[in-house]
């Protein structure tokens, strides 16, 4: 990929945003075949909570990631307002809308979703990168419908024996270590593959309030995951694939290099995802690069209300 100054990329659309910016879908001005995501994060609101630290390591942590499980960095930029990252575009929507949308994925799609998130996990854990906050809105479909992993924002680096005390994520998905702020490691990112084995095959998560109070599902997920109940349709080999990934002792959960051979997994084929010969049980409709059909388009306007001053404190020099 040839070097892109911030100059060559038209704006498209919106595609999601966050709590320091947004995500917005550009197209190379020089090669209009050409599209990426573009992450911008607004540097007053950064400083303005403490996150700097949090926003280099994300920069750091993703330079790490190549792997065809994990949407892919290719530069980022800068000016006195704000930051940007250029990453690979997954214009195939998050895996949480096709699961609502489907209201409950049977087992074969849910494997397939699985395994995605388990060979993103695998590299990932090899690095001892945790990601903390990982959901089905944080699990993207590329163009063939593949998953890919995004959103490092919460992510860490531990070393083997070493915790970290980042205390983040999305309460549904939250293991219980990180609700008790004990520090965690790669287990928690296992506790929410395991939510999200369950949510595939539910259709909804098990450890949600239905109130949406998330001090109640806190508690929830504090009870563990023995106090919920699965449905009758569930198989017996699935269940126990949720149970093994959400026990409450982090060192017993099952690790990510283990979910291959467990015997949810006997009649997968792991070469064929690895090589992505495998055939997706969905293929997002996609008619051209700029084709953002599956996701909720938001309006440009809110952008102008991300900062009225700009910051040019010297924090980010290496960004």
């Amino acid at each position: 990929m040839a070097t892109l100054k911030l100059e060559d990329l038209h704006r498209v659309t919106p595609l999601g945003s966050g709590g320091f910016g947004r995500v917005i879908l550009v197209q190379d001005k020089n090669n209009s075949s050409d599209t990426y995501a573009l992450k911008i994060l607004n540097k007053q609101r950064i400083v303005a909570i403490g996150y700097q630290e949090r926003v280099l390591n994300e920069k750091t942590i993703m330079a790490e990631l190549k792997s065809d499980f994990i949407v892919r960095l290719y530069q980022t930029f800068k000016d006195d307002e704000y930051l940007y990252l250029l990453m690979e575009p997954c214009l195939g929507g998050e895996l949480s809308t096709l699961i609502y949308e489907v209201d409950n994925l049977n087992h074969t799609a849910a494997k397939f979703y699985t395994a995605c998130i388990t060979e993103a996990l695998i590299f990932m854990h090899s690095k001892g990168i945790v990601h903390t906050d990982l959901t089905t809105s944080n699990a993207l479909l590329d163009s063939k419908g593949y998953v890919k992993l995004i959103d490092f924002g919460m992510a860490s680096k531990v070393r083997p024996g070493q915790e970290t005390t980042t205390f983040g994520g999305t309460p549904d998905y939250m293991a219980p270590e990180i609700i008790l702020n004990k520090g965690h490691n790669t287990a928690a990112d296992l506790w929410s593959l395991g939510v999200i084995v369950y949510y595939m095959l539910a259709g909804w998560a098990p450890f949600e309030d239905k109130d949406e109070n998330d001090i109640q599902t806190y508690h929830n997920v504090l009870k563990g995951i023995d106090a919920v109940v699965f449905p009758d349709d569930m198989e017996n080999i699935a269940e126990d694939l949720i149970r093994k990934l959400c026990r409450d002792d982090p060192a017993k959960r099952l690790s990510a290099q283990e979910i291959p051979a467990h015997g949810w997994f006997n009649d997968f084929h792991w070469e064929e995802l690895r090589n992505r010969t495998m055939k997706p049980p969905f293929i997002p409709k996609i008619t051209s690069p700029v084709d953002t059909r599956n996701f909720d388009v938001e309006d440009f306007s809110e952008e102008a209300k991300h900062s009225s001053t700009y910051d040019v404190s010297s924090w980010d020099p290496d960004f």
